[in-house]
């Protein structure tokens, strides 16, 4: 293994960090089916994610790629660590970590249902993880999508909460194709907003426009998903990602990231 790979963590993940941005995808593309049917080397990423978030260290692409296989796995023991994601300073962590909870379904929107129950909970936090609830379409579970759709009005409508988590609501409304949100969407514009709000106003042309919703990141194939690495951007936002050196390091400070004990 090299010198720089953290000491506990699996000699299979090991070609994640070796390499340019193309063969780092590729290791990334053909790890899938090698931690399809294996907990232990799908625990060893969670932890490693979990140890970069706690110590704030920022992210590698080998270990961004863990984080988009283990939505592409619909991995349900990672889902506390993408929550904490959300929270995190990393865009494309954050980007990323949103496309995961999608493709986990179930377990992902129960705990994201729960922690939107929190009227304090941080504006910006609250949009991430509404727009997370998106991936409601692409899954058959009609109890909840119901208990989306509510929580979505409810935030919409209530007074009280964040405005970015309000405009996230109607954002959701717009792509899941809740036709029958518009007048809500309207009541919502004309009681608080008299002088107009733009991501509210643009949900509500949308949702006319389209009444069937459109479709989300998550639904891209992953191969091209890892093409935000390779381009440095992530969908809305801006992102620079460290070069890698051919040895396959970055020019961290420190390129040691064994872990201390």
């Amino acid at each position: 293994m090299n010198e720089s790979l953290p000491s506990s963590l699996d000699p299979r993940l090991a070609n994640l960090f070796l390499g340019d941005l193309d063969e780092v995808t590729e290791a990334c593309i053909q790890l899938i089916n090698t931690v399809f049917d294996d907990p232990e080397l799908e625990q060893s990423m969670i932890e490693r994610i979990q140890q970069l978030i706690d110590d704030e260290e920022g992210f590698l692409p080998g270990e961004l790629c863990m984080a988009l296989i283990l939505g592409e796995l619909r991995s349900a023991p990672a889902t506390p660590v993408f929550l904490q994601a959300l929270r995190d300073e990393d865009e494309m962590l954050q980007r990323i970590s949103i496309r995961s909870l999608q493709r986990i379904g179930d377990p992902a929107f129960e705990a994201i249902l729960e922690m939107l129950e929190d009227p304090q909970l941080e504006g910006e936090t609250a949009s991430l993880a509404i727009e997370a609830l998106e991936g409601i379409s692409l899954h058959e579970l009609p109890q909840q999508r119901t208990a989306i759709e509510e929580r979505l009005r409810k935030d919409l409508f209530s007074q009280r909460l964040p405005l970015p988590r309000r405009e996230a609501a109607a954002t959701a409304l717009s792509h899941l194709g809740m036709a029958d949100a518009i007048d809500l969407l309207e009541e919502v514009l004309q009681r608080d907003f008299p002088h107009g709000n733009v991501l509210i106003g643009e949900s509500l042309d949308a949702l006319k426009e389209n009444p069937a919703g459109q479709g989300g990141v998550a639904e891209d194939p992953i191969e091209n998903v890892l093409g935000w690495l390779e381009l440095d951007l992530v969908p809305g936002a801006e992102f620079e990602i460290e070069p890698l050196l051919p040895e396959g390091k970055t020019p961290r400070e420190e390129t040691d990231l064994s872990f201390e004990d």
